[in-house]
Parts: structure tokens; C-alpha cells; sequence
């Protein structure tokens, strides 16, 4: 079995663009901090001198991130309508919180999380299907606190994904699902999915409860399916079939050629297959690419947006990255189509090299 988890930014789609008079936008820096798992800089984006001169949307933004992450005020979520998930998922926000703002670090707040779930589902409104074992099996020694926490869920009546998501843990926790098959071109071939659309989801992962609902995790690739959050794309739009459908396509044949590819090579190739495809859509992925970079190798998609622009540019224009605020104003969607291609097949065949070494 093999998992990787699909990131999909909101901004674009729901939030307008807050823009600052010197460059990316609050919102887009603030996103850019969330995923990659350190919200502590956004206390002095929040704090600038000029702030109070910004958007309104922007200071709805530090609103709600004041609420959420310093003042521990904001409602409680939706209900789950069991008692057991909701105490589940309460403790995922309270140690992805920990984690964001730096209360502890990355090995304290695994130690927490740990030991907060074993509290929760030993706390008598919880059955633990561990509890019913018999004495002396020493089945639920043999188990660790992640596989009992899967039972647990999974005997609720639940669907659930719990998994690391560098740098944090993540929590997916759904009530029903159905199937639909797909048959995808991607640039060397042609395949067929299976795409499971999850709905009555009641955990979001820690880049939707990070950034404040404006990005999340909407999939992953799991036994060869994807899974896909269905109310987050329209289904006959390029999102959906490009940077969602060849996206993740990619991934399973990637996966399939190259087994061990690291999570920031699986993102650039399919980064790179969007760009390959995308004709109405192509400004909105390079924009959101620049601004979601990062020189960051502990942060897959951040650093896979930064190669992504990088390359891609120089393919195009035969020069380095610029540092102006519009880099892709004037470019051609059919030039940056061949480019992404052309390095597609060059990555194919480094990767095919190595893989024979």
C-alpha cells in the first residue's frame, strides 16, 4: 500500500486577493507560512505598522487567527454527532495548534499527541475496541496508539485517514463515500482511476485548520484510488480535470515506475504535468506556484513550487528567475505548455538513470 496526500490552495477560488502595497499579498503569506507547519511568523505579519491600512479581508484574517491561535476563542466546530470523533478530532486541533505557534516542538507535540489519545480513548465515554480483548493477549501492547485509534474510528461507523503529513500528523475523518472511474491522458500515457469522493467530513487536516480554511489537503492516492474531497471542485472544470485528475494521475504512474520517489520529486513532476495541460487555468497555477514557493526541503509542495517556477521560467525565457512582483504577465500558455514537457522527459530520464545505478 502506498499513500501521498494532494494539496489544493483556496485563495483563488473563494478569498479575494488582499494585496500589500509592497509585493505578495497578506493572505498569500500568510498561507505560505502555514504550510510549512510555522505560524510564529505571522505574529509580526499581523503586527505591522501599516496593517490597520489593508483590506478588509486582511483584517478578517488576523481576526480569525487571533481567535483561533491566541485567544482560544473561536466556536466549536460542527459536530460529528458522536461524541467519540469529536473528542478524536479536538485533540488533532489542540496538537496541531501546539505545533503551528511553537508551544513545543515537533518531538514534544508527538509525545503529546500520543499520549492525549490514549487519555481519550480510555475516557469512559469512549470504547476502546481494545477494552474488549481477552486478559493476557497482549493484543493491545502489540498495537500502537495510531493502528487502536483506526479501530476506534473505523467501529464508530466512520471512514478515517490519519498519517504523517510533514511536518505534522494529519486527520482526515469522513461519514460516506461512492466511486466513479476516470480514464486519464497524461503526456506518455493514457490510464485508468478509480476516484472515491468523500462527503460528512468532520476533520479537515492541519493545512485547512492552519491556514484558516483558505488551503487543505483535498486527497490522497491510497491502493491505487484516489480520494478526493467532492466539494471542493467543479467537476467539469480545468481544476478538476488538470490539477486534480492528471495531477494525482501522475502520482500513481509515478509511484508505480519509481517506488521510492520522494514526496517533493512526486510534487514536481506533477506540478510540471499541470503546466503540460493547462490553457485557461495557466495563470492562476503559475501565479499560485510563485507565490506559494519556497527554498524549503522539509516542505514538499513549497519547495517543489519553487523548482517548478524556477525551471520553468528558464525554459521559457533562457534566464534566471526574476525578483519583479509579475513574473508571468506576458507569458505564452502554449511555450510554458512545451516547456513543462520538455522537462518532464528530462526528469524521466535522470530518474530512469538513477534508477538503474
Amino acid at each position: 500500500m502506498y499513500l501521498f496526500l494532494i494539496f489544493y490552495v483556496f485563495l483563488f477560488l473563494v478569498c479575494p486577493q488582499i494585496e500589500a502595497s509592497d509585493g505578495p499579498s497578506v493572505s498569500s503569506r500568510y498561507i505560505s507560512y502555514a504550510i510549512q507547519g510555522d505560524l510564529r511568523p505571522a505574529l509580526d505579519l499581523f503586527a505591522q505598522p501599516n496593517f490597520q491600512n489593508d483590506d478588509a479581508s486582511a483584517l478578517e484574517l488576523a481576526s480569525q487567527f487571533q481567535s483561533r491561535f491566541i485567544e482560544q476563542s473561536e466556536p466549536k466546530p460542527i459536530s460529528s454527532g458522536n461524541r467519540i470523533i469529536d473528542s478524536i478530532a479536538a485533540v488533532y486541533r489542540e496538537y496541531w495548534r501546539r505545533a503551528l505557534m511553537g508551544e513545543l516542538s515537533r518531538v514534544e507535540s508527538l509525545v503529546w499527541l500520543e499520549a492525549s489519545l490514549e487519555k481519550a480513548m480510555q475516557n469512559e465515554e469512549t470504547t476502546n475496541v481494545a477494552n474488549s480483548d481477552e486478559p493476557g493477549t497482549g493484543k493491545r501492547d502489540s498495537l500502537g496508539v495510531f493502528e487502536r485509534l483506526g479501530d476506534e474510528i473505523r467501529k464508530q461507523g466512520f471512514h478515517h485517514l490519519e498519517s504523517p503529513a510533514s511536518p505534522l500528523r494529519d486527520l482526515y475523518i469522513w461519514k460516506t463515500q461512492e466511486t466513479a472511474s476516470y480514464t486519464v491522458k497524461l503526456t506518455d500515457q493514457t490510464r485508468k482511476v478509480d476516484v472515491v469522493f468523500m462527503s460528512g467530513i468532520y476533520s479537515t487536516g492541519w493545512k485547512h485548520y492552519a491556514t484558516l480554511g483558505l488551503a487543505a489537503t483535498s486527497g490522497w492516492i491510497e491502493d491505487s484510488k484516489l480520494y478526493c474531497v467532492g466539494w471542493v471542485y467543479d467537476l467539469l472544470s480545468e481544476n478538476f480535470e488538470i490539477s486534480y485528475l492528471k495531477h494525482e494521475s501522475r502520482h500513481l504512474a509515478d509511484l508505480e515506475r519509481f517506488p521510492t520517489l520522494s514526496s517533493e520529486e512526486l510534487e514536481y513532476r506533477a506540478k510540471l504535468t499541470e503546466l503540460a495541460f493547462a490553457e485557461r487555468s495557466m495563470s492562476r497555477l503559475l501565479d499560485d506556484f510563485t507565490s506559494k514557493s519556497a527554498l524549503n526541503p522539509s516542505s514538499p509542495h513549497a519547495h517543489a513550487n519553487y523548482r517548478v517556477t524556477r525551471n520553468i521560467y528558464e525554459q521559457v525565457y533562457g534566464k534566471t528567475f526574476p525578483g519583479e512582483a509579475e513574473p508571468w504577465l506576458l507569458v505564452d500558455a502554449g511555450r510554458v505548455n512545451e516547456a513543462a514537457r520538455e522537462l518532464l522527459v528530462r526528469n524521466t530520464m535522470k530518474l530512469g538513470e538513477l534508477q538503474q545505478n
